[in-house]
């Protein structure tokens, strides 16, 4: 056995290995496990080489002739041969007979491998290499690295499956690598499913690792009832490191051609997107379309600008396309804005121009949002006074405009004095509200000029016991009632306008605010004490929360007379509101809103619901009731029937109007390389009283280790069934 140092440095031959690298990690544990698992030599030293073979000769001190049997390793890269031919002068290595080549991350063997160091080349015939990585192999009718950067494959045959299984493969007359420009091209790819060539690809580009190329992104194909089939076909442009461009051309079987592009930008001190979606509808026989920009710039002294222009030639195409802006699937109104905010360590600002787009443009103008045109906001939080009185500001002037409308400008200021004393056992927050608010109107049918200034006294209060409980104080339990005490006189606001304000929702915590209704446009009349009372449960140990319970409820000392529709309510006490959740292990989460009505003694809102996720299977229980507005159920299940098979199905239904909203049903189904996902859905308009449903169905084809086509399953059962995790 002998011994060199840095002979082996012109072995490296991974490089030439570098196939498109993979953005998300597989899961390969379907297949059977890599024919080799390369042993690092950890008794060589770093750079230092050990050389083993039957018989070595040399004529010369320039070479080694190495026969039989030959081993040449280093730390981390090994390589056998029946022959071996060494010149140190030139630093060429040349190796014949059952090459073996091998490093942590590949394996190649061939009949004869040519190395130069100088050149920096490599070259090897009728190769086969394994990436065990990656979970892939394949064979090369010739692999050359061509230098430092470049490597080239000739009549590629490449796969992840497992040997003897070659679901899918592809092969390719030549593939070029380049590390340098980060990019890879190929020509005549042909991409085999089950033998079958269902891709085939004259040229193309590919990117090797996070840099950005331009070429065609993967096509989808689906097929819904309204729609008819569809066949997508993305474009990445990439037009400059701080620009790029997707435009994603969209055939529809009924409609036509829909285009749709995506550009984005990115600046020193600013970044924005410009989305554009145009179509000629053959359905509805006109030009739909969506466009918005949004932009968002760092202006220097902590301000920040940022700007949001949404329009739509109407309220359905959302529904009709929900692969424009999924996000707007559910509006009624498009919000368009110009806004410049600053958040400093006692105060911050804002100034905003807003204006909305109603996209039913049957909505009377009464039921419509208005614009603000503009709203000046500030809040300043100075430092604690002397004993922790705290002393926030609160200031807003808006103007607000709306056709056939009140329109005016109002100004609204709030001013507190709070002061807070709490320990682990209980907490006290006296506070004092000042509020004064003016406005000046248009088109009032009363006056044009009012004002009002109304005092808040409110106090927050509450005590907590705690105890153990359970088997060996297994558990801690906590009793918190709680007190809550608020007075601000009634003064008149009829005659005030409803620019943005409603009622608070129906929920625990809403019991304990200084005010009833959102917005400034009114401040509701109180004299009234808010009880509650609240229960956890810890585990112990873990300091995890098992239970939360919570129950409230309000007594009034006299009538409400301010309310948003000029009546009064002369009822003693509010609706009873409790709240459960429950956990009783990291799977499981129970929990409801029951809301009891004062007079009828009966629930009138509900909220129940059931979760349990755990290696992948997901339950999901649902009931949702609002007296005379809604009732409807929800099932959801994500059940893996085995390692290969899992079960998705849905049923959410309208029990009001007896029609679904969102019913799925699907299945998953994977191999060691292989994966596919058919899911049928029904879908239901809720403005419509889901009188009509759409029926639609998609597939996703995943090829592990290479790409997939079809619907992105994947997200839409995410945001549909919580607890979804792709099982592949």
């Amino acid at each position: 056995m002998l011994r060199f140092r840095n002979l082996l440095a012109a072995v490296p031959l991974a490089a030439s290995l570098a196939l498109p690298a993979q953005a998300v990690e597989e899961d390969w544990g379907l297949c059977s496990l890599p024919t080799f698992r390369y042993l690092e030599a950890d008794d060589l030293a770093e750079g230092e080489t050990r050389i083993e073979a039957n018989e070595v000769v040399s004529d010369d001190n320039e070479t080694l002739h190495l026969v039989g049997a030959v081993s040449l390793t280093r730390r981390q890269l090994k390589l056998d041969a029946d022959d071996v031919l060494l010149k140190k002068q030139s630093q060429q290595i040349d190796a014949r007979g059952n090459v073996v080549l091998q490093q942590p991350d590949f394996r190649i063997a061939g009949p004869h491998v040519e190395i130069d160091r100088l050149a920096d080349t490599v070259s090897m015939n009728d190769a086969a290499f394994e990436l065990p990585g990656r979970h892939a192999r394949g064979t090369a009718g010739k692999i050359d690295k061509l230098d430092s950067y470049r490597s080239r494959f000739e009549n590629l045959f490449y796969t992840a499956c497992d040997p003897g299984n070659p679901d899918w493969h592809l092969r390719a007359s030549e593939l070029e690598i380049d590390d340098e420009s980060g990019r890879g091209s190929a020509t005549s790819t042909t991409i085999y499913f089950q033998e079958i060539p269902f891709i085939y690809l004259p040229y193309f580009q590919f990117p090797i690792d996070d840099r950005r190329l331009s070429g065609l992104l993967i096509p989808t194909v689906g097929y819904s009832e309204a729609n008819g089939a569809s066949l997508v076909l993305p474009v990445y442009w990439n037009l400059a490191p701080n620009y790029d461009m997707t435009i994603t051309p969209v055939w529809y079987d009924k409609r036509g051609l829909q285009l749709n592009t995506e550009n984005r930008y990115l600046f020193e001190s600013g970044r924005g997107q410009l989305d554009l979606s145009y179509l000629d509808d053959k359905t509805v026989d006109d030009t739909r379309w969506f466009r918005r920009l949004q932009h968002i710039s760092e202006l220097g002294y902590d301000v920040q600008g940022d700007l949001l222009l949404a329009e739509s030639s109407d309220g359905k195409i959302f529904d009709d396309f929900d692969n424009i802006a999924p996000e707007y699937n559910n509006i009624r109104h498009l919000e368009r804005r110009v806004r410049f905010r600053r958040i400093g360590q006692i105060w911050d600002s804002e100034l905003m121009w807003q204006d909305y787009q109603t996209l039913d443009p049957a909505t009377l103008p009464e039921d419509r949002p208005y614009s603000r045109l503009p709203r000046l906001a500030v809040e300043a939080s100075p430092s604690p006074w002397q004993g922790g009185i705290e002393t926030p500001l609160r200031t807003e002037i808006a103007s607000f405009d709306r056709e056939d409308s009140i329109t005016g400008t109002r100004s609204h200021l709030v001013g507190s004095v709070l002061w807070s004393s709490e320990d682990s056992w209980y907490f006290f927050k006296p506070g004092l509200q000042l509020a004064f608010t003016d406005y000046q109107l248009e088109n009032n049918a009363v006056d044009d000029n009012i004002d009002r200034a109304l005092p808040t006294l409110s106090i927050d209060s509450g005590l907590i016991f705690e105890r153990f409980a359970g088997a060996g104080d297994k558990w801690r339990q906590t009793l918190e009632p709680r007190l809550y005490f608020l007075h601000t006189p009634f003064e008149e606001q009829n005659d005030i306008p409803d620019f943005d304000t409603s009622l608070k929702a129906s929920t625990y915590n809403n019991l304990f605010t200084n005010n009833r209704f959102n917005g400034a446009d009114r401040i509701g009349d109180a004299s009234q004490v808010s009880l509650g009372l609240a229960s956890r449960l810890y585990q112990n140990q873990t300091g995890n929360e098992l239970m939360q319970l919570r129950l409230g409820q309000i007594y009034y000392f006299e009538d409400r007379r301010v309310s948003l529709d000029g009546s009064t309510d002369d009822s003693i006490r509010s609706d009873t509101i409790g709240e459960f959740d429950f956990w009783p292990n990291e799977r499981t989460r129970i929990a409801a809103r029951l809301v009891r009505d004062r007079q009828s003694r009966e629930i009138d809102e509900g909220e129940i619901s059931a979760n349990y996720s755990y290696q992948g299977l997901a339950m999901n229980l649902g009931y949702y009731y609002t007296e005379d507005e809604l009732e409807q159920a929800l099932v959801s299940l994500v059940y893996p029937l085995n390692d290969r098979w899992t079960l998705i199905s849905k049923v959410h239904q309208s029990l009001r109007f007896n029609k679904p909203v969102d019913n799925l049903l699907g299945f998953g189904y994977q191999s060691c390389c292989w994966g596919l996902k058919i899911l049928a859905g029904q879908s239901g308009d809720e403005d419509e009283n889901f009188a009509n449903t759409d029926n639609s169905i998609f597939f996703e084809l995943t090829l592990k280790g290479l790409t997939s086509t079809g619907e992105d399953i994947d997200s839409r059962l995410k945001n549909s069934i919580p607890g979804y995790q792709a099982p592949f």
